[in-house]
């Protein structure tokens, strides 16, 4: 009774914290279809899937299909989810008895994805979207990486050469310095991105304070850094706090994804 006793209390924090909050030991159903992390290393651009849509929204597979694309996955089809049925919450990713590993460094990708094997004998995978489908962001690359444009819709001339003299300082790709006759009263800086570039938004965006976030919808990923009218040196973040890189979502329910489950070694 007392070894029984060790055990039960051992595994009562795992439970607790998968738990919906309304004191009941059941580990949520986040949880318990969370996938595991890949044992194998698998590159993205391997990958070959299917996109499907089960969310409602129109144009949805193509728009996740570009962005899986722009990760490096090959998109063979997209569509309506061909199987039909009652539709994820979140995704599913589908896939054959020798694509678990593949399906698992996809699920990496999207946030609260379930994983269903079917009887497919080819290793491609199958998206499929749910209402709240959700990829996980992109970590913001390096400076290096990243080609802006400085822009001064500012009443200060030559405010933008000296900005881009210091985003060039600081490893940023300059591409075009200029005046923009767009007014922007309310921020300090305004940084203007397509949805490809939205990592390398963020990269840029950590360079300031008062920034304001405007998804364009240009193509490519190049950036547009523009001074706002509330401009001011002291937007500028000192380049120790500029760099360290903000932390990306786990794909998986925090809850589950950093806590040991009593079934987890199994």
């Amino acid at each position: 009774m007392a070894g029984a006793t060790v055990a039960i209390a051992l595994t009562m924090p795992a439970l607790v914290a998968c738990t919906t909050g309304n004191h009941h030991d059941t580990a949520t159903e986040s949880c318990l279809n969370a996938p595991s992390t890949p044992t194998m290393k698998i590159a993205l651009n391997t990958i070959h899937a299917n996109v499907w849509n089960a969310g409602g929204k129109a144009g949805q597979a193509a728009s996740v299909a570009s962005q899986l694309t722009w990760r490096g996955v090959h998109v063979i089809d997209t569509g309506n989810d061909p199987k039909g049925g009652q539709p994820p919450k979140h995704a599913e990713i589908r896939y054959g008895a020798n694509g678990k590993q593949i399906a698992l460094t996809l699920a990496q990708q999207i946030k609260d994805a379930k994983l269903e094997q079917d009887d497919r004998t080819n290793p491609s995978v199958d998206v499929v979207i749910g209402e709240k489908f959700a990829l996980v962001p992109v970590p913001p690359p390096k400076p290096s990486k990243v080609t802006v444009n400085v822009l001064n819709a500012f009443v200060i001339p030559g405010t933008a050469g000296q900005l881009s003299a210091l985003l060039t300082k600081r490893g940023f790709h300059v591409a075009k310095v200029g005046n923009t006759s767009d007014f922007y009263p309310d921020h300090a800086v305004i940084i203007r991105y397509g949805t490809q570039g939205e990592p390398a938004a963020r990269r840029a965006a950590l360079q300031f304070k008062d920034v304001r976030m405007l998804n364009d919808h240009r193509k490519g990923t190049k950036v547009d850094v523009v001074i706002g009218s509330k401009w001011k040196d002291s937007a500028i973040v000192p380049v120790a706090k500029a760099t360290v890189p903000p932390k990306s979502p786990s794909p998986t329910s925090s809850k589950c994804a950093t806590t040991p489950t009593a079934s987890s070694s199994s």
